[in-house]
C-alpha cells in the first residue's frame, strides 16, 4: 500500500501536469485527459485552405475573363445585327437578375401568371424602344410589307395598348393575401425597365452610326477600372467614398489621368478600320461581312498648331475621333465609376455580394455592367447631339411617306419627277 506521503507527492505532480497546459488545450480531470491541439499546430493543408480557394478563385476569373473578351471579339466582327443581339441578351441578364432580388417563388407558387406579367412588361419596354431605334431602318422594307407599315406607322398606339392589356391582366391576377408583394414586383419591374432597358438600349443607334462608336466607351470603362486598380494597389492610402473602402483618391486620379491618355491612342488605331467606322444603314444578316465606305472626316487626322514648342514639334496630326475620345475618357473617369457606387450602396442596401453568379468569378452580368449603363446614354447623346451633323436619312424619309395616303404618294411623285426633270 501507498503511504500518504505518496499519495500526496502524486496528487502535486499531477496539479502541476494540469497547471503546464495551455490556453488552447482542454483541461478536465479523469484517467485520460484529451489535449486539442493548438491553431499553430494545425496541418500545413488545413491553414492553406483561404489560400488555395483564393487561388482557384483567381484562376477562374482569369479563365472567364479570356472566354468573355474572345467571345466579345467574336460578336464583334460577326456584324452589327450580331452585337445588337448582344446587348439585348445583357438587357435580360441584367432584368433577370435585379428581379430575381424581389422574388418570393413561395409566394409566386400562389399567385397565377405573376413572373409571366413581369416578362410580359419587359417585352413590351424592349418592343416600344427597339421600335422606336429600328424605325428609320425597317422604313425602307415597309413599302413590301404591309404589316410591317402599320406596325411603324402606328407603333406608338399600338405600345401603349399592349401595356394597358397587361396592366388589365395584372390587376385581374390580385390575389387576397399578396397584395402588397404583388404591387411590389409591379413597381420594382417598371423602375427596372427605365434605369437599364430604356438606357441601354440607346448603344443600339451607336452601333449603327459606327461600331468603333460601340467599342470605344465600354473599353474606355474597363481601362478606366484596370489602372484606377494598379493605381490603388500600388499607391492608395486616401479612402475615396465610404460605399467602396477599396476605392482610394490616388487610384481615381491615377485612372483618370491614365485612361485619358490611353483614349487618344485607342482613338488613333480604331479610327483606322473603315469596318469599325463606317456607319451602317441597312440591316444585314450575313455574318462577317464586309463594310467600305468613304471615311467621314471625324476620322481623317489633320495637322495643329501647337501653342508652344514640345521638343522641337510646332504641330502634331490628330483626328476630331481623338478629341471626342478625350471627352469620353473624362467622363468614364469622373462620373461612370459612381454607377458602380450606386450598385454597392444597393448591394449593402439589401445585404448581398453580387447580384448573381451568371459569370463564374466574376458574379452577376450586373456587376459588369454598372459603369457601362451611364456610359451609354452618354455616348447616344453626345454622338447625336456633339458630333454627328443634323442631317435627314433616306430612311427618315421613306418613313413620312409611308404614312402618305397613295393619292399624297402619287402627288409627291409627280412633283419630284418635275422638280428633278425626270425623262426630260
Amino acid at each position: 500500500m501507498k503511504s500518504k506521503v505518496d499519495s500526496q507527492q502524486e496528487e502535486s505532480n499531477t496539479d502541476n501536469d494540469f497547471s503546464e497546459m495551455s490556453d488552447t488545450q482542454v483541461r478536465r480531470r479523469g484517467p485520460s485527459p484529451k489535449k486539442v491541439v493548438s491553431k499553430n499546430k494545425l496541418p500545413n493543408l488545413e491553414r492553406n485552405v483561404p489560400i488555395i480557394i483564393k487561388n482557384n478563385n483567381f484562376v477562374v476569373r482569369t479563365i472567364w475573363t479570356i472566354v468573355m473578351i474572345l467571345g466579345f471579339m467574336g460578336v464583334l466582327w460577326a456584324g452589327h445585327i450580331y452585337i445588337i443581339g448582344l446587348v439585348l441578351l445583357v438587357n435580360i441578364g441584367i432584368f433577370k437578375e435585379i428581379l430575381g432580388l424581389k422574388r418570393n417563388y413561395e409566394k409566386e407558387l400562389n399567385v397565377k401568371y405573376s413572373s409571366l406579367i413581369n416578362w410580359y412588361f419587359f417585352g413590351i419596354a424592349t418592343f416600344f424602344c427597339y421600335g422606336k431605334l429600328f424605325q428609320s431602318k425597317l422604313s425602307e422594307y415597309a413599302f413590301k410589307m404591309n404589316m410591317l407599315s402599320f406596325i411603324l406607322n402606328y407603333h406608338n398606339i399600338i405600345t401603349f395598348m399592349l401595356w394597358v392589356a397587361g396592366f388589365l391582366i395584372f390587376t385581374l391576377s390580385l390575389k387576397k393575401g399578396y397584395y402588397r408583394y404583388q404591387f411590389r414586383m409591379f413597381g420594382w419591374t417598371h423602375i427596372t425597365l427605365i434605369l437599364v432597358v430604356a438606357q441601354s438600349s440607346v448603344m443600339i443607334m451607336n452601333i449603327f452610326e459606327g461600331i468603333v462608336w460601340f467599342i470605344l466607351p465600354c473599353s474606355l470603362v474597363i481601362t478606366n477600372d484596370i489602372f484606377a486598380y494598379i493605381f490603388g494597389v500600388s499607391f492608395g492610402k486616401t479612402p475615396l467614398i465610404e460605399l467602396s473602402p477599396k476605392k482610394t483618391w490616388e487610384g481615381f486620379i491615377g485612372g483618370c489621368f491614365s485612361t485619358l491618355i490611353a483614349s487618344f491612342c485607342f482613338a488613333y488605331v480604331l479610327q483606322g478600320s473603315q469596318y469599325l467606322t463606317c456607319p451602317q444603314h441597312q440591316l444585314p444578316f450575313s455574318p462577317f461581312a464586309s463594310l467600305t465606305c468613304e471615311i467621314p472626316s471625324v476620322f481623317i487626322s489633320t495637322q495643329r498648331q501647337l501653342p508652344f514648342s514640345i521638343f522641337g514639334f510646332d504641330s502634331i496630326y490628330f483626328s476630331d475621333f481623338q478629341i471626342h475620345a478625350m471627352v469620353f475618357s473624362l467622363f468614364t473617369s469622373l462620373v461612370s465609376p459612381f454607377g458602380g457606387f450606386f450598385a454597392s450602396g444597393f448591394k449593402r442596401g439589401i445585404k448581398i455580394k453580387d447580384f448573381g453568379d451568371t459569370i463564374p468569378g466574376h458574379g452577376g452580368i450586373t456587376d459588369r455592367m454598372d459603369c457601362q449603363i451611364l456610359t451609354g446614354m452618354f455616348s447616344y447623346l453626345y454622338l447625336h447631339q456633339i458630333v454627328l451633323p443634323k442631317a435627314v436619312t433616306l430612311g427618315t424619309v421613306l418613313g413620312y411617306v409611308s404614312q402618305l395616303s397613295t393619292n399624297q404618294q402619287q402627288e409627291l411623285f409627280n412633283q419630284l419627277k418635275q422638280t428633278l426633270q425626270i425623262g426630260q
